[in-house]
C-alpha cells in the first residue's frame, strides 16, 4: 500500500517522489497554465526536494552515493508523474474528451 509521504523515508521512494511531483505539477499548472516549461520546473523542484530530504536524513552530510540516489529518485518520480499525466491526457484526447480532443 502506498501512503502519503509524510516521513523522510516515505519521501525518498519512487512513489513518494511521484506523489510530490503530482502535487507540484497541479499547483504549477494552476498558475502557469500556458507555460511550456512547467514539466521541467516540476523536475527541477522535485530534484531539489529529493536532495533536501536526503541531506536532512543524513544529518546534512550526504555521501555521493546518497546524492546520486536522491537524483535518481527525483528523476524517476517526476518522470512517472509527468509521463503518466501526459499519457492520460493523450488517451482522453483520442477518445474525444478534454482539451486534446480533435475538433
Amino acid at each position: 500500500m502506498i501512503d502519503f509521504p509524510l516521513t523522510l523515508n516515505a519521501v525518498l521512494t519512487v512513489a513518494g517522489m511521484a506523489i510530490i511531483s503530482c502535487l507540484l505539477a497541479q499547483w504549477l499548472k494552476q498558475y502557469l497554465a500556458d507555460w511550456r516549461f512547467t514539466n521541467l520546473l516540476v523536475l527541477g523542484l522535485n530534484l531539489v526536494v529529493a536532495l533536501l530530504a536526503q541531506a536532512i536524513r543524513s544529518g546534512w552530510r550526504p555521501s555521493s552515493e546518497e546524492c546520486f540516489l536522491a537524483v535518481l529518485l527525483g528523476l524517476f518520480g517526476a518522470s512517472l508523474a509527468t509521463f503518466g499525466y501526459e499519457t492520460i491526457l493523450n488517451l482522453l484526447g483520442k477518445a474525444g474528451i478534454g482539451s486534446r480532443a480533435a475538433s
